[in-house]
């Protein structure tokens, strides 16, 4: 029997093991592929006190190492399911095993929102991807697009213009909802178009690989056809709550409805980092969501 459970090892569940450890609380962190969360994939971080300009898989690795010197249990398991017991425990139940723990937090972030378009799935990783950093040394020389409009996309066709001959960024509205300073690099870069107006209509292919993209303008309904060998998907994020099975409150986006200190609907479940309601979802309010739901978590064993 664990004191607490740890779904998820980004930023805010190895913040949430530390301050859990240093309380001698017995806690086991799950993860499901690697620790460190969507930091993995930000080539520099800028805004982070004390530390500018790290990579975020070195901020990941300091976190991490932090992490293991309070030596919580650790596993890279799926969480499948978690159901309440009679005594107000609760059974975790993952691909593997299952656990026993007496509180659990749950800090399992994001994943990619797709297009949900024809070839998509069949296309990820032969030309459509979500990850600039990881995906984008596969596309040196030659000519890409991205598709969204905010900092994320933005950031992802500054890093690929060094990368790509040619980066068109495609967003369905008449500007971009990102940071101005940013949209002026981006203008800077010769190699860089933006297409407004546009949404994408279909993915076509040519051997197993994205091949073209067909464009849709939004005021006309007119439809193009753009050749491209990669496509940079960038159109937010969507939680990753499905394993609650309606054990705690979600909002209509399946975000888990918990305030500042992490307290769900349930007692004994909290939750921390960019899988519950707020208003800013950045590495610096991870770190403090983290903080405060261990600290609920362990009031709440007292």
């Amino acid at each position: 029997m664990y004191d607490i459970t740890i779904i998820g090892a980004g930023v805010a569940g190895m913040t949430a093991a530390i301050y859990a450890r240093r309380a001698n609380k017995k806690v086991l962190l799950l993860e499901k592929k690697t620790y460190g969360g969507q930091i993995l994939e930000t080539e520099t971080i800028e805004n982070f006190p004390s530390l500018p300009h790290i990579k975020g898989t070195e901020l990941a690795q300091k976190i991490f190492t932090q992490v293991k010197e309070f030596n919580p249990d650790f596993k890279y398991e799926s969480v499948e399911n978690i159901s309440k017991n009679d005594d107000n425990t609760f059974k975790i139940t993952t691909d593997s095993n299952e656990y026993q723990a007496k509180s659990i937090i749950v800090a399992t972030g994001t994943d990619y929102r797709k297009l949900g378009l024809p070839l998509e799935a069949e296309l990820t990783g032969n030309g459509v991807s979500y990850c600039a950093t990881c995906d984008g040394a596969l596309f040196k020389d030659k000519a890409i697009a991205v598709f969204g409009g905010g900092n994320s996309a933005l950031y992802s066709a500054l890093y690929l213009s060094d990368i790509a001959s040619k980066v068109y960024v495609i967003h369905r509205r008449d500007a971009f909802r990102g940071d101005a300073a940013l949209v002026s690099k981006l203008e800077a870069k010769p190699n860089i178009e933006f297409i407004f107006n546009n949404v994408i209509d279909e993915l076509k292919a040519s051997d197993n690989k994205l091949s073209s993209l067909i464009l849709k303008n939004t005021q006309t309904e007119e439809k193009s056809e753009l050749e491209v060998s990669g496509l940079f998907i960038e159109i937010g994020r969507a939680p990753k709550n499905d394993f609650l099975n309606s054990l705690v409150e979600l909002d209509n986006d399946g975000y888990i409805v918990a305030d500042e200190t992490g307290t769900t609907s349930t007692p004994g479940i909290f939750a921390a980092g960019d899988c519950r309601t707020k208003n800013l979802r950045q590495i610096i309010t991870a770190t403090s969501d983290g903080a405060s739901a261990a600290s609920s978590a362990i009031k709440y064993l007292s």
